[in-house]
């Protein structure tokens, strides 16, 4: 993990940027560190405020408000899903949790391994490719010479070092199979405290996971983030991985309404039924798959 700077050193950079570059590059350049620092501060203070149930009961009474954009499900439960399952990545990304929305967002979507992303984990890991000679880096390279801090890095070296990460994640998942957030919490909660309050930008550190969105039809998006994750689990062919659903289409949406508020499975349209067995409401019902056809034995065929 890349070693954060100490406040001197941040001080020796400004005063030089500030005397050999001039105050507006001083802004242009503090302006994202400041930023990383203010969302830093909102986290910690969300998580005492509350944090996760907090948000929760935001949702609940919004969905009161506002039935039509909020979704009954649980907002930050995982499903476990098959990696293999979830081959688009949506282009517009959702950073709201729980929302219900219409339009053509999810036919926005490209091939998840046609992703600079995953080509670029894919270059490393199958074919050992430096992280330096990868696609992705090159554009985080471009966006460095621009004058950008990505991922929070000032210099090649950083971003290298945030790169060379992804080599220990991968060995993690490879030695002990892919676990949730919560569990990588419970056996190193200082190292991941550091992680998460050093880059992550979400409500509370345990979900970090990957996350998806639903598509009218039941097709399961990869969203905006754990795109390396979801791309060394991929490679690993891990069984399942958890994910957390930040989107849902309207059309999905009034679907797993259907499904939810049926009390027979006759009473389902054959829509419905057909995804009975989705990971998003296969633990909403009790139906059980209709009984099979008594088969008659060659005797009473006879006698009929």
């Amino acid at each position: 993990m890349g070693r954060e700077h100490s406040v001197g050193e941040l001080l020796e950079r400004a005063v030089t940027t500030l005397r050999s570059e001039g105050p507006r590059e001083l802004y242009r350049r503090g302006g994202p560190y400041l930023k990383r620092r203010r969302d830093r501060c909102w986290k910690r203070l969300l998580a005492r405020a509350g944090g996760i149930p907090a948000a929760r009961a935001y949702l609940r009474a919004r969905r009161i408000v506002r039935p039509d954009t909020i979704t009954d499900a649980e907002p930050f439960e995982r499903l476990w899903i098959d990696p293999g399952r979830i081959d688009l990545q949506v282009r517009t990304a959702s950073n709201r949790w729980g929302r219900v929305v219409d339009g053509e967002w999810d036919r926005a979507a490209v091939p998840f391994e046609e992703t600079v992303s995953y080509r670029s984990v894919e270059a490393h890991f199958r074919h050992g490719t430096p992280w330096r000679e990868t696609a992705e880096f090159e554009q985080y390279r471009e966006r460095l010479e621009a004058g950008e801090q990505p991922k929070g890095c000032t210099t090649e070296e950083e971003l290298e070092s945030r790169f060379e990460e992804l080599d220990a994640i991968y060995e993690q998942i490879a030695t002990d199979g892919y676990r949730s957030q919560p569990a990588l919490w419970a056996d190193r909660p200082e190292y991941q405290r550091t992680v998460f309050y050093k880059w992550d930008r979400t409500l509370d550190p345990r979900l970090d996971e990957v996350t998806v969105s639903i598509g009218r039809n039941g097709s399961i998006l990869h969203s905006d983030r754990g795109d390396h994750r979801l791309a060394i689990a991929t490679l690993l062919d891990c069984p399942t991985i958890p994910v957390l659903v930040r989107r849902r289409h309207a059309r999905w949406q009034s679907i797993r309404d259907e499904i939810v508020s049926a009390t027979r499975r006759s009473d389902l349209t054959a829509r419905a039924r057909s995804h009975l067995d989705h990971p998003d409401v296969r633990r909403c019902h009790e139906f059980e798959e209709p009984p099979a056809e008594n088969t008659r034995s060659a005797a009473s065929t006879a006698r009929d």
